[in-house]
């Protein structure tokens, strides 16, 4: 599994834990419902990229990508209670998730973000058609960040931090740094992470 990390330049002296808070905060849930279920990037029920932004007219969104073409699925299924475990789940591959804000596109097109941008690429996550609710990290992934609940992400980010001995509390900058040591002393490196500097801006994140 590898992992690339690009974010803002405003953003490289502060932890990944410190983003992931401010950014559930923002996304605001409360009167997060029918009204703002996000949706696919090219289909209806699949589709590229999965999307949406935080309640109650949040300029906080998500963009859950798959490297591969229509590779993210939701099984919506009348027959069965809308509590069952086969029923309401995302499956399929997920390999990034992009945080920020000023959600555009859609429709057809990409998704983007225009602001305060952290993407963490290389996710490699999956799940079966079959896979249900219960232990699905597709499903917990993206269902967790439509609630504006970062745990699920977390404990992925968490193990491949972990690879180059950094966590949720290491700095953007930090980690670049660390991956850099790490690539200069393997022929083969795991994980690779490039700092993207393309909005300046002088964000106060409160920890």
């Amino acid at each position: 599994m590898t992992i690339s990390v690009s974010y803002d330049s405003g953003l490289g002296s502060f932890s990944v834990a410190q983003y992931l808070s401010a950014w559930a905060t923002g996304f605001a849930t409360a009167g997060h419902g029918s009204s703002n279920t996000g949706g696919f990037s090219n289909g209806s029920l699949s589709g590229d990229q999965y999307a949406t932004h935080g309640a109650n007219g949040s300029d906080y969104a998500f963009i859950a990508d798959s490297d591969t073409s229509n590779g993210l699925h939701y099984v919506f299924n009348p027959l069965l209670a809308a509590s069952d475990n086969k029923n309401h789940f995302l499956w399929g591959e997920l390999d990034n998730v992009e945080l920020g804000t000023g959600l555009g596109g859609g429709g057809g097109s990409d998704f983007s973000l225009t602001d305060f941008k952290v993407a963490f690429n290389g996710l490699d996550l999956s799940a079966a058609s079959d896979a249900g609710r219960v232990g699905n990290e597709v499903q917990g992934v993206i269902y967790g960040l439509m609630q504006g609940n970062t745990a699920a992400l977390a404990t992925v980010l968490t193990e491949l931090l972990g690879e180059i001995g950094e966590d949720l509390n290491s700095s953007f900058d930090d980690i670049a740094a660390a991956v850099a040591s790490h690539a200069a002393s393997t022929a083969t490196t795991d994980v690779a992470l490039v700092g993207v500097q393309d909005v300046s801006q002088d964000w106060a994140i409160a920890a």
